[in-house]
C-alpha cells in the first residue's frame, strides 16, 4: 500500500484531529437538546434540575479523568495510540448510554464516555501542533476548533430531526451517533504518522527522520529533513538536564510558568460563560424566555449554524492578528454581551425577547472569534518539547474541570437567581483582560524553538505585555532589543554562562526571523524545527556573544551604564565589539 506523503498526509492528520474535536463538540450539545424531550423525561422519571445538572456535568468529570490519564500515560503511549484508546472508550461508553434505564446508569455511562473524549482533547492539539508549519499552525488548530462547532450543530439538528419520533429513538439515536466519529478515527489511524518529535524524544531518530521526509514529501537525505532533525535533537539536548518535576518547579525553561499559561488559556475559555449558552440554550429559551419546545429547538439550531459561521474567520486571521488581541477583544465583547443579557431579561414583552435572542447569537460570535480557537492553540505552543504532552494534558484538565463546574451550576443558578447569573460571567470576562495583557506573550509565527527562547531566564523574567513588545513590535524597529536587555542586566549583575546563553538564544531567534527564514521549506511547522540552518545559527550566536562580551568589558572599564542601551542594531553591536 502506498504511504501518504506531503499534503495528503497532512490532510489526513488534520481530518483525524478534527474528528476528535467534532466528537467533543457533538457531546457538548447533544444532552442539552434531548434532556427536555418527552421520551427522555418519561424514561428517566422527570429528572429534577439537580439531576439534569449531574447528567450533563458529570460527563465533564469523566473528561477530566481522561485528561489526567493522558498526563500520566500519554507520553509513554504516544499521540496515535492515545487517540486509539480514547476512541475505543467512547465506543463502549456510547453503548452503555444507549442501554441506560435509570439516571445512575446514564451518569456512569456519561462519565465513562467522557474519559475517552478527555484523552483525545489532551492529545489531539499536541499532535497537530507538532506536524504543522509555523506560519499556519494556528489555522490548523483553529480548523479543529471549528469542528467542535460542527459537532455542536450536528447534535442540535440530529436531535431536532429525532424529536418528531415519540419513542425512545428520540434520545437514543442522537447519543448513538458518537460511535460513527470514533470508528472513523480507528479506520484512518493506520494511514497516518506518529509525531516526529515524540519519536525523537523516545530515541527512535531514524523513524523520526522518515516521518519528517514524509511530511515534507521528500527524501531522508534532503537538507530540510536533516536540518529539522538536527534542530529537534538540539532541543532535546538542551532539555536533557531537567527532570519531570520541572513542570511544577519551573527550572531553566520556566516550565511551571508555561504550564500555568496553558492552563489559564482554557480556564478563560470555560469561565467565559459559553457553556451556559452552548449546553442549555434550548432549555433557557423554553424555561426562561417562554418559547415552545419546538420553537426553542429551531432557534437553538439556527444559533448553532450562526456559531459555525462565526468560527470560520479565525482560520484566516489568527496567524495574522495573533493570539493576544483575539483573547483581549473577545473578553471585552463577552463582558458587554453578558451585561446586555441582564438588560434584556428585564425588558418585558417582545422587545426584551428579541434583545435576549440577539445577545445569545452575539455570545456565540464573540466566543467563536476568540477563546474558541486561541485557548486550544496556546497550550501545545507554549510548553517545551519535553513537557508538551504533560502541559497540554494539564491544560485539558483545566478545560474539563471548569467546564464541569460551569455546566453543573448553570441549571441550579438559573432556577435560583435567573438573569443575575449573567452578571457573574460579565465580571469573569472583564477580569481576564488585564491577566492576558500583562501575562501572556504573543506566539504567532514563531517556531517552537523560538518560543522556547522567550522563556529562557533573562527574557523570560518580563511580563507578558513586555514580551509581546520585545518579540513582535520592537524587533521590527529594534532587532537587538533582546540583546540590549541582556547587556543592561550584565552591567548590573554579571551573568552566568547559562544566562548569557539564554540571552544570546533570544537574539538568534529574533535574527532568524528578521533574515526572512521563517517561511522557508524547513518549517514543517512548529514541530519540525527552527528555520535557520545550524551553521548560520552557530555563527550568529558566536557573533552575538562576542558583542555581549565586548560591551560588558567596556562597561567594567568605566563606561556608564547609560551608554550600553544604545546597542540597538547590528551596526551598533559591531562598533561596540571593535
Amino acid at each position: 500500500m502506498k504511504e501518504l506523503r506531503g499534503k495528503p498526509l497532512m490532510a489526513g492528520i488534520t481530518s483525524a484531529c478534527s474528528m476528535g474535536f467534532l466528537l467533543f463538540g457533538y457531546d457538548q450539545g447533544v444532552m442539552g437538546t434531548i434532556i427536555n424531550s418527552s421520551s427522555f423525561v418519561k424514561q428517566f422519571n422527570n429528572p429534577s434540575s439537580t439531576q439534569q445538572g449531574l447528567i450533563t456535568g458529570l460527563y465533564d468529570v469523566g473528561c477530566l479523568f481522561g485528561s489526567i490519564l493522558a498526563f500520566l500515560a500519554g507520553e509513554r503511549l504516544g499521540r496515535k495510540k492515545s487517540i486509539y484508546l480514547g476512541a475505543w472508550i467512547v465506543i463502549v461508553g456510547t453503548i452503555l448510554q444507549t442501554t441506560a434505564h435509570v439516571v445512575v446508569h446514564l451518569i456512569v455511562a456519561r462519565v465513562f464516555t467522557g474519559i475517552g473524549v478527555g484523552i483525545m482533547t489532551a492529545v489531539v492539539p499536541t499532535w497537530q501542533a507538532e506536524v504543522s508549519q509555523a506560519h499556519n499552525r494556528g489555522a490548523m488548530i483553529t480548523i479543529e476548533a471549528v469542528n467542535i462547532i460542527i459537532g455542536f450543530v450536528l447534535s442540535n439538528w440530529v436531535s431536532f430531526g429525532a424529536s418528531y419520533v415519540t419513542t425512545n429513538f428520540q434520545w437514543i439515536f442522537p447519543i448513538s451517533m458518537q460511535v460513527v466519529f470514533a470508528i472513523y478515527l480507528l479506520l484512518i489511524g493506520p494511514f497516518l504518522v506518529e509525531s516526529p518529535r515524540w519519536l525523537a524524544h523516545h530515541e527512535d531518530i531514524h523513524k523520526a527522520t522518515h516521518v519528517l521526509a514524509r511530511l515534507l514529501d521528500t527524501t531522508e537525505d534532503d537538507a530540510r529533513v536533516q536540518q529539522s532533525r538536527a534542530e529537534i535533537q538540539e532541543a532535546l539536548r538542551l532539555e536533557s538536564g531537567g527532570s519531570l518535576r520541572e513542570i511544577f518547579t519551573n527550572g531553566g525553561q520556566q516550565n511551571f510558568r508555561r504550564m500555568l499559561l496553558g492552563v489559564g488559556a482554557l480556564y478563560f475559555q470555560q469561565m467565559s460563560g459559553i457553556n451556559t449558552v452552548g449546553y442549555y440554550l434550548p432549555v433557557i429559551l423554553e424555561d426562561q424566555v417562554g418559547m415552545s419546545n419546538r420553537l426553542a429547538q429551531i432557534v437553538a439550531g439556527c444559533g448553532a449554524i450562526f456559531y459555525l459561521i462565526a468560527s470560520l474567520p479565525p482560520i484566516w486571521f489568527i496567524d495574522r492578528v495573533g493570539r493576544r488581541p483575539a483573547m483581549i477583544w473577545g473578553a471585552a465583547a463577552l463582558t458587554v454581551v453578558n451585561i446586555l443579557l441582564c438588560v434584556g431579561f428585564n425588558i418585558p414583552g417582545t422587545h426584551g425577547t428579541i434583545l435576549v435572542v440577539v445577545m445569545y447569537f452575539l455570545y456565540y460570535a464573540a466566543f467563536a472569534l476568540s477563546f474558541l480557537n486561541v485557548s486550544w492553540i496556546y497550550p501545545p505552543e507554549i510548553n517545551s518539547l519535553k513537557m508538551r504532552s504533560m502541559g497540554a494534558s494539564l491544560a485539558s484538565c483545566s478545560n474539563w474541570l471548569f467546564n464541569g463546574i460551569s455546566v453543573t451550576i448553570t441549571p441550579i443558578a438559573l432556577a435560583s437567581i435567573g438573569w443575575k447569573f449573567y452578571l457573574m460571567w460579565a465580571i469573569f470576562n472583564f477580569s481576564f483582560i488585564p491577566m492576558i495583557y500583562f501575562l501572556y506573550p504573543e506566539t504567532k509565527g514563531l517556531h517552537l524553538e523560538q518560543i522556547d527562547h522567550i522563556f529562557e531566564e533573562d527574557v523570560g523574567s518580563s511580563s507578558g505585555g513586555e514580551l509581546h513588545h520585545h518579540h513582535h513590535k520592537d524587533r521590527k524597529k529594534r532587532p537587538f532589543a533582546c540583546l540590549t536587555q541582556g547587556v543592561r542586566e550584565s552591567v548590573k549583575n554579571p551573568p552566568s554562562v547559562g544566562a548569557v546563553r539564554a540571552g544570546g538564544g533570544g537574539v538568534v531567534a529574533v535574527r532568524d526571523e528578521e533574515m526572512g527564514m521563517a517561511e522557508t521549506g524547513a518549517g514543517v511547522g512548529s514541530g519540525l524545527g527552527a528555520s535557520a540552518s545550524a551553521a548560520r545559527r552557530e555563527g550568529a550566536k558566536q557573533e552575538d556573544e562576542k558583542a555581549l562580551k565586548a560591551a560588558a568589558e567596556e562597561a567594567s572599564d568605566g563606561r556608564s551604564s547609560n551608554e550600553v542601551p544604545e546597542i540597538e542594531n547590528v551596526e551598533d553591536a559591531d562598533r561596540a565589539s571593535r
